[in-house]
């Protein structure tokens, strides 16, 4: 029996398991995966031997230097971190033009980046970030499974490997006592974010989350976006991302670590009593690609001046190339052309050579949001009406 039981359980009439799944009425009831969506998919992926054998592989690696590794990376955070806090990213070859255009349009607009640090996958990628002036930490050891490449989309096996890389450097920091705020590579500041996380009135949480707008069964409860939240370093946070790091085979399994980290969220706000704040898609201080691609009047807002975000997420898109048309559209880019996919020693003053000091807007397409109208651009979307 359940006399203290923290978990509903889910029953449905069921034929079929796993993603082979499907609702039958005349089915008997059976207890189902929270994952469970009302056609009787089952999102939740189990993952087979070999995901189970490479996420060893990289734990066992782990464990052998890791005493090494906290060592160099402490020594790193002492000299940047301000009021104990440190902006992590980590980033490879196939996305490092998306970091070099963060850092440009970050310093364009006035903010200081010496509390960023880098976790870069690959040589190149760590050329390139420190070539515009940010710390890095680089662990051959730790990061050889992820691949040079960019992903070709959401969800492919390239991403679900940088999926725990960016798990990897966010317990390492948090693990050594140290408040972080995670990013992708993909945001644009408009406003300093620790003005937000650091006031008084935003104090009483752990972890703070980006709403990812997404409303799928496998994101439920929280609809945390992974790829922008603060962590406040702690004894229940610590324990959390320990968790998540142990999970590596789910990630790769899911291919997205969000996924996975949404359901530690949940289990972790039970079990420990973290504290878990989701900043609402309603609230218009930090939007994302749920803005971009369904809330085109959060958008036209934007545009006029009326909303001025602290930072603005393009998630929600197919891939690399989608992502820079639309920062483009909208003046989010900063980064010359002829300074992309180039070795940082062949660009000299990567700063002086390759950051613009005005935003290099594009017309793409005339249904998608931009900052100066693109009505002669053909349409993205079939039957999406124009933006202007």
């Amino acid at each position: 029996g359940q006399y203290q039981g923290y978990h509903i359980q889910r029953w449905q009439r069921l034929i079929g398991e796993g993603p082979k799944g499907k609702t039958d009425r005349s089915a008997p009831l059976r207890v189902t995966s929270r994952m469970t969506n009302g056609a009787g998919y089952d999102e939740f992926l189990l993952p087979k031997k070999e995901l189970v054998e490479k996420h060893q592989g990289i734990m066992k690696t782990y464990f052998t230097y890791l005493t090494k590794i906290r060592e160099d990376l402490d020594a790193i955070l002492k000299k940047i971190a301000v009021n104990n806090s440190v902006v992590v990213m980590t980033v490879n070859k196939g996305q490092s033009d998306l970091l070099m255009n963060f850092a440009c349009s970050a310093r364009a607009r006035g903010f200081s980046l010496d509390n960023v640090l880098v976790f870069p996958t690959d040589i190149f990628s760590k050329d390139l970030a420190e070539g515009l002036g940010l710390a890095t930490f680089y662990s051959h050891e730790l990061m050889e499974h992820v691949p040079e490449r960019d992903s070709k989309r959401y969800g492919d096996g390239t991403f679900g490997a940088i999926m725990l890389a960016k798990v990897i450097c966010v317990h390492l920091v948090n693990d050594l006592g140290y408040d972080l705020l995670f990013q992708d590579v993909d945001i644009s500041w408009y406003k300093n974010p620790f003005d937000f996380f650091h006031s008084a009135e935003n104090s009483g949480f752990d972890m703070y989350f980006q709403d990812d707008g997404n409303r799928q069964q496998r994101f439920a409860p929280y609809s945390a976006n992974s790829g922008f939240y603060f962590v406040r370093s702690n004894d229940r946070s610590k324990v959390l991302f320990r968790s998540m790091m142990y999970a590596g085979d789910l990630i790769f399994a899911a291919r997205s670590h969000q996924q996975v980290l949404v359901q530690f969220l949940a289990e972790h706000n039970s079990l420990s009593g973290l504290r878990v704040k989701v900043l609402s898609r309603d609230d218009s201080e930090f939007p994302s690609g749920f803005h971009y691609n369904m809330r085109r009047d959060y958008m036209k807002q934007m545009v006029r001046g009326d909303k001025t975000p602290y930072i603005f997420h393009m998630c929600w898109t197919l891939n690399r190339d989608d992502k820079v048309a639309y920062m483009k559209q909208m003046g989010m880019w900063y980064l010359k052309d002829n300074c992309v996919g180039r070795k940082a020693a062949s660009l000299g003053d990567i700063n002086t050579a390759c950051c613009s000091a005005e935003p290099i807007i594009e017309c793409f397409y005339k249904d998608k949001a931009s900052i100066i109208p693109c009505k002669d651009s053909p349409q993205k979307d079939k039957g999406s009406p124009s933006f202007w």
